[in-house]
């Protein structure tokens, strides 16, 4: 019954938000026309790998919109949503920190100078590294016995979310019957 729970647990925590951004990233990626139209996640997955590794390509590509280029950067891919989730829940974290430390955002505002950019620019290099070991991150984060539990929830959910993404992307094609 004990692993049920943690399962349960993984899904809800690692697999669900995997799979949403998963979905979000690779649907908005089929949309702009940077994958091809394809119904296996074999050849999706080799397209994200290849654009990843493709540094010509993003550099040229003015396209790619800020969190795309960040995934990318990430590498890609699996490794690439759960580094892009694990900045994004650090950034977030720590911006809300820094604004409640100063009291709100507008005593925030009022106390940026030199130095607290410095620190901003850091702290943002210091969760980048922090994203890219992603593993390291989590693993002091989660109290579990059951690693492999999580990881492959999480992996569940990035394969169910390019399923999704390629699924919703072939049907928003599909015209009605009624048009044909």
């Amino acid at each position: 019954m004990e692993i049920l729970t943690e399962a349960l647990r993984a899904l809800i925590i690692a697999g669900l938000p995997v799979c949403l951004l998963t979905l979000a990233m690779v649907w908005w990626a089929l949309h702009r026309g940077h994958f091809l139209e394809t119904n296996s996640i074999k050849a999706l997955k080799h397209e994200i790998k290849t654009m990843s590794k493709s540094k010509k390509d993003q550099a040229e590509n003015k396209t790619h919109d800020l969190i795309h280029k960040k995934w990318m950067k990430f590498g890609g891919g699996f490794y690439g949503i759960v580094s892009l989730i694990t900045w994004l829940v650090i950034e977030v974290s720590d911006i809300i920190e820094m604004v409640i430390n100063f009291g709100g955002f507008w005593a925030f505002l009022k106390s940026i100078d030199l130095d607290l950019i410095i620190h901003i620019f850091v702290e943002a290099f210091t969760n980048f590294i922090a994203a890219i070991i992603w593993p390291v991150y989590w693993m002091k984060r989660i109290d579990t016995s059951q690693v492999w539990l999580w990881f492959a929830a999480a992996y569940a959910g990035y394969l169910l979310g390019i399923k999704l993404a390629q699924q919703i992307k072939s049907k928003a094609i599909i015209k009605p019957e009624s048009e044909t």
